[in-house]
């Protein structure tokens, strides 16, 4: 079970520091002042995306994760 949790928050990490790297190549989903609308839904969709990443993220690590570890002990 340990193991598990463990290679499922590595896998947290690398989501965040992709999502990251993301933001910073966006400047915070910054649309270009000549952005189409496909520029303007795309960088919605990513900074919701982002989003939905950290509650998930924060739900399994705070939440999920000590109490399987609980559990399972």
């Amino acid at each position: 079970m340990k193991l598990e949790i463990t290679r499922l928050s590595g896998e947290h990490e690398f989501a965040g520091g992709a999502m990251d790297k993301i933001n910073v190549i966006t400047s915070n989903y910054l649309v270009p002042a000549d952005g189409c609308n496909s520029y303007h839904v795309t960088f919605k969709l990513l900074r919701e995306f982002e989003d939905d990443l950290h509650i998930h993220v924060h739900l399994e690590n705070n939440i999920l994760f000590p109490k399987a570890l609980t559990a399972a002990n």
